[in-house]
């Protein structure tokens, strides 16, 4: 993410410490702020840190109050405020992320094969908070080949995790099932986790931006990070000259 970011000329150069008035944008703003970058379904803060420590002002929005307090302790110098992407407020920014299947989990019941209104109403805040040649960056999940997938696990020492997942094919739901163990000193401790996210096309995906203003490309990584199997990539922007919506639905 960071180097897409770079790539479109948001941020400081590369190797360049975080410090304030870092980053230059062409025709954009000026040479004496740092990108505005939000990062929606922030988690723990992750990625923000990074953000930061690359000299972007970061905004962080997720809906778990835990994961905000998390996030404030590891990333002080951010904002971060508990809200919905359904109806969080998106200040002005130069770039959105919401990586890690965020919009999957806008899983109305009454999308059909295409997209909720709320995440199409989603699209047209982040493209109307953009600055003209900001870009919007996600991940969501096209495909599910299985209806039902073997337990996998995943582990390191200290920790480990078990994930099945089915898939209701008709209403196009992924439901992921995971028990985490984790060693606290002598101690074992485990938790139960149920994930509901939505699988989307590209088609329906691509149209609803482009329906929004954006223009889009989708791959399989975020340049050479590749993403899991079934996961597309997005880099949206709005476009640097000012044109009229196309008729939204």
């Amino acid at each position: 993410v960071m180097r897409i970011l770079r790539r479109h000329g948001i941020g400081p150069p590369i190797h360049r410490r975080a410090q304030p008035h870092a980053g230059h944008r062409r025709g954009s703003r000026g040479a004496d702020r740092a990108p505005r970058i939000v990062d929606v379904g922030c988690g723990s803060g992750s990625l923000a840190r990074r953000l930061v420590d690359g000299g972007h002002d970061v905004v962080g929005i997720d809906i778990s109050p835990a994961m905000i307090r998390l996030a404030r302790a590891k990333v002080p110098e951010a904002r971060f405020r508990v809200a919905s992407l359904i109806d969080a407020r998106i200040p002005r920014c130069d770039a959105v992320v919401a990586v890690g299947e965020v919009i999957a989990y806008v899983t109305s019941s009454r999308a059909g094969s295409g997209l909720p209104v709320a995440l199409r109403r989603f699209f047209r805040r982040v493209h109307d908070a953009l600055r003209p040649g900001g870009l919007f960056v996600f991940d969501f999940i096209e495909s599910a080949d299985r209806r039902t997938y073997p337990v996998k696990t995943y582990g390191a020492r200290g920790w480990a995790i078990a994930v099945r997942a089915d898939v209701d094919r008709a209403g196009r739901i992924l439901t992921r099932r995971m028990i985490t163990v984790r060693r606290l000193r002598r101690q074992y401790r485990s938790s139960r986790e149920v994930h509901r996210v939505r699988i989307y096309s590209r088609s329906a995906i691509a149209g609803a931006l482009r329906r929004a203003g954006f223009t889009a490309t989708m791959s399989r990584s975020y340049g050479r990070c590749r993403l899991m199997a079934g996961d597309v990539a997005v880099v949206a922007c709005k476009p640097l000259a000012r044109v009229p919506h196309p008729t939204r639905s």
